[in-house]
């Protein structure tokens, strides 16, 4: 639908009329349910983000279903809040495996995702699921608060300026590229038919104002098993060198 298309039912199907006659398409009444359908789209919406968050729904869906919604979702994202919560909300992974690699210590870990929104979130029950004493085959660093997990997790979901939460990492993915926070798990490209993440050292304090993005989607990230060594070698030959364009990249050559 073209951007410029607004206003009430009325003006919206008389441009539309225009359009169609313009491309040789006389019917008027298709037109007339076109705009129709795109007054009645939010309801249609709302509904669709209060059964998303449902794991046992998502898992009712099949996945070519999850494809094709994502899509038309995206195709109206610009125009509508709503529709870009379906879109994400359709990318949504669960019981997806999720092999996480710690180059400076020479660890991975082997994770199960359920139900993660966006990256945003995953830094932060990463953070807690992987970081913790070293003597114990953990990453070494700094807990993430308790608050920070709870908005994540199942509690209010703001955390207000006063208490933002801190990335304690920088993620990479196996081909090395730069995992945004702003994306959703989805995008994690995998690697030999798995999603791995590459983690890097944050580089610097950098706050993140959100637990997580839809209020009634409880996550689920549990850590399955620490790799054995062996293992952990095997994929730190198969990942790609980062390619460090962040703005947090150390070398103050990322992108603004």
């Amino acid at each position: 639908m073209p951007k410029q298309v607004s206003g009430s039912a009325p003006e919206l199907v008389r441009t539309l009329a225009t359009l169609a006659r313009a491309e040789g398409c006389p019917d008027e009444g298709d037109m007339t349910r076109m705009a129709m359908s795109w007054f009645d789209m939010e309801d249609w919406l709302r509904a669709l983000i209060a059964v998303w968050g449902h794991g046992p729904f998502r898992a009712a869906v099949r996945p070519e279903v999850k494809a094709e919604l994502r899509e038309y979702a995206s195709a109206v994202a610009d125009w509508s809040q709503r529709a870009a919560w379906v879109r994400d909300l359709a990318a949504v992974l669960d019981d997806e495996t999720l092999l996480v690699l710690h180059p400076p210590a020479r660890r991975g870990y082997r994770l199960t995702m359920s139900g993660v929104g966006d990256n945003f979130q995953l830094h932060i029950l990463l953070a807690d699921r992987l970081v913790g004493d070293s003597g114990q085959g953990m990453v070494p660093g700094d807990r993430p608060d308790r608050s920070w997990v709870a908005a994540a997790t199942d509690a209010d979901p703001y955390l207000g300026p006063g208490n933002p939460a801190i990335r304690r990492f920088r993620l990479f993915d196996g081909h090395g590229a730069y995992v945004s926070p702003e994306g959703v798990p989805a995008d994690i490209e995998p690697l030999d038919g798995t999603r791995v993440l590459v983690l890097h050292p944050p580089n610097g304090d950098y706050g993140m104002g959100i637990g997580r993005v839809f209020q009634n989607m409880v996550p689920a990230l549990s850590l399955d098993r620490i790799l054995r060594p062996e293992e952990t070698e095997r994929w730190l030959t198969r990942i790609a060198p980062a390619v460090e364009n962040d703005f947090m990249a150390s070398n103050g050559e990322g992108r603004p």
